[in-house]
């Protein structure tokens, strides 16, 4: 699974830190797990009640989800922002918004009513300590690029951005791929690759048969991740490979289009290097990401269940020759490089950062000392309600006492 590759890319850079021993700082990730909830972290947040003088710090190889923002007293938008898992657009609609914070509420109950009391008894600590240690890091760091998030949000300052840390310039290919690459003339080359927690020869075989079919009616030439040496009715115009050097291939100008899975950092990947993509989703996030690259306007959507031959290639045409899909990934990767500082030198500043101020507790969010009604004044907007309704209520007693006197008055003249 490749998210270990950033959570080593980010290691790799904290190297560097002049003032880091294992003497003076923690950091806790989610090891063992894809989803990264912060319950599955509870038992290493035990660790850092051991160590309670030391400051720790939050890792997590994705964006910043719910319950990362718990961790950083960051406040949530379920108004603007959607759960991933349930691959909702911006701009949410007003069923999306339900979900939304349906889904908020389910995950908030799970985590404090079951997940957290299960890991305090595995970890030995009191249930309310460890909701206490939980939210006593100093930073957390994600996997995401700020400025290229959609919708762009605020972040308080203990939220490190290191999206794109593991993102570097292309190196020349390999002798041999270089040649082959080479022979594929002005009509370049298709990158393909599924990633690699799917085993691409493990896909139904009519997938496989429409992919060499559209495949071997390209003018480009295949380059295809796969698991196995060979593969039967191989096309001439394909080469298989078990492994790749994915970024040194996205950095090749002679590269038309990256087929990808669409995991994070695969599209990291193809940002920073300003290759337009069709993805083709299989679990978890990944459909989220594709979607909204397509939304973005720097890639399309490929269904497995709507894979047939005219469809997939009408869709890799489309990337390959649409100009404007090409230009804006061109856009995007002008604007991941666009930044202050690299990734890692950033991340490293902020860690280093926390190690001088003896984990920084001037930068912790005030939100961790309030109620989520207090955050976000639910109870002032009660209380505003609760007095519009009494002066309405007010204002319409009083004109109709007003009416009703006037016409007994009126009646009373009558008689």
């Amino acid at each position: 699974m490749r998210w270990w590759c950033w959570m080593l890319a980010v290691m790799l850079v904290l190297v560097s830190v002049k003032e880091m021993d294992s003497a003076n700082i923690l950091f806790l990730a989610p090891f063992g797990t894809i989803s990264h909830k912060n319950f599955f972290m509870s038992i290493a947040e035990a660790l850092a009640e051991r160590n309670h003088t030391v400051p720790y710090i939050h890792m997590t190889p994705n964006t910043l989800h719910e319950s990362m923002s718990d961790l950083a007293g960051n406040p949530q938008f379920p108004s603007m922002v959607g759960n991933y898992l349930l691959d909702l657009g911006y701009p949410l609609t007003f069923t999306d918004r339900i979900k939304n914070i349906f889904s908020q509420m389910v995950y908030s109950v799970i985590n404090m009513h079951y997940a957290i009391p299960r890991m305090a008894i595995a970890s030995d600590v009191d249930a309310a300590t460890l909701r206490d240690i939980r939210l006593n890091g100093s930073l957390v760091i994600v996997n995401s690029v700020e400025m290229l998030e959609v919708p762009v949000r605020p972040y308080v300052p203990t939220v490190i951005h290191a999206g794109g840390i593991h993102c570097k310039p292309a190196k020349p290919l390999p002798k041999d791929l270089e040649a082959w690459v080479a022979e594929a003339g002005d009509e370049g080359f298709i990158f393909f690759s599924l990633g690699s927690a799917f085993k691409a020869s493990t896909m139904p075989e009519k997938y496989r048969l429409v992919l060499l079919k559209v495949f071997v009616s390209l003018k480009q030439r295949i380059l295809w991740k796969w698991d196995q040496d060979t593969m039967d009715d191989l096309p001439p115009n394909v080469r298989l490979a078990k492994w790749l050097p994915q970024q040194d291939i996205l950095g090749d100008p002679r590269l038309r289009l990256f087929i990808t899975h669409g995991g994070l950092l695969s599209i990291q990947e193809a940002t920073y290097h300003g290759i337009p993509i069709l993805g083709m989703p299989i679990f978890v996030d990944q459909h989220h990401n594709v979607r909204q690259v397509q939304d973005e306007g720097w890639g399309r959507h490929q269904a497995w269940e709507e894979l047939t031959y005219d469809l997939f290639l009408q869709n890799i045409h489309q990337v390959i020759n649409d100009t404007k899909l090409r230009q804006e990934a061109v856009r995007r990767s002008v604007v991941m490089r666009d930044q202050p500082m690299s990734p890692g030198e950033w991340t490293v500043y902020w860690v280093e950062y926390v190690i001088r101020h003896r984990g920084a507790p001037h930068l912790r969010s005030p939100f961790f000392t309030m109620h989520w009604y207090e955050v976000y004044n639910v109870d002032v907007w009660l209380l505003l309600t609760g007095v519009m309704a009494l002066v309405t209520w007010f204002f319409w007693w009083v004109i109709l006492t007003v009416f009703s006197r006037v016409c007994s008055t009126i009646k009373h003249k009558q008689e």
